[in-house]
């Protein structure tokens, strides 16, 4: 499980990041990009960004959760260490996830494919965020839900939206970070869950 310093440094970095695309976006408002023009780009970025971030973003979440699970009494003795280790729960969790960046990311593509893992159970849909569920054998696409999260806001609008573009903006990156937490919380549910697995077998 992770503590609540470790929760709070995820979000901190997550948040720098947000910040960092938020920044750019207002630079491309103020200097008149056009609508279309300034949602593709922030997508583009936040896709560019969140990518590969997103790998080290696990990468930190699963050393912080095994840096607290090593610490504890129970895995004092060498054996029980090395029985860790084996299971290789990192490499689990890298293999329910692709990180690739596609070359093109449309709208109606994206939401294709989330419909696909909506229905396969692969990621569950709360408001316009996207939850990730890691019981699924389908590795699910970062890049993909991202694009998808600005597809879930604009409904069938991708090119227009009642709302300021600046609104649209800030909440398609708000958005964004709650998934992103979610998808930690995810990761830590797994983890938590495997080593619970691997405690009873030790016990047995």
């Amino acid at each position: 499980m992770l503590e609540n310093n470790d929760k709070q440094k995820l979000e901190q970095y997550i948040d720098k990041i947000i910040k960092g695309i938020q920044t750019d976006a207002n630079k491309n408002i103020k200097a008149g990009m056009s609508d279309k023009q300034l949602i593709d780009k922030v997508i583009n970025v936040t896709v560019n960004k969140f990518t590969p971030e997103s790998k080290m973003i696990l990468s930190s979440t699963y050393n912080m959760l095994m840096e607290h699970t090593l610490s504890s009494v129970k895995y004092a003795d060498a054996e029980k260490k090395a029985a860790f280790y084996e299971m290789d729960i990192l490499k689990e969790l890298n293999g329910k996830f692709n990180f690739e960046v596609p070359k093109d990311m449309e709208y109606g593509e994206s939401r294709e494919e989330i419909n696909k893992w909506v229905k396969s159970g692969a990621v569950v849909i709360v408001g316009g965020l996207i939850s990730i569920s890691l019981e699924s054998w389908i590795p699910v696409g970062i890049a993909v839900v991202i694009v998808g999260i600005m597809a879930l806001l604009l409904k069938d609008e991708p090119k227009s939206s009642s709302k300021g573009i600046d609104a649209v903006i800030s909440e398609y990156l708000m958005n964004v970070k709650q998934s992103v937490l979610l998808w930690v919380n995810s990761i830590e549910k797994y983890y938590d869950a495997r080593v619970a697995q691997l405690e009873r077998e030790m016990i047995d």
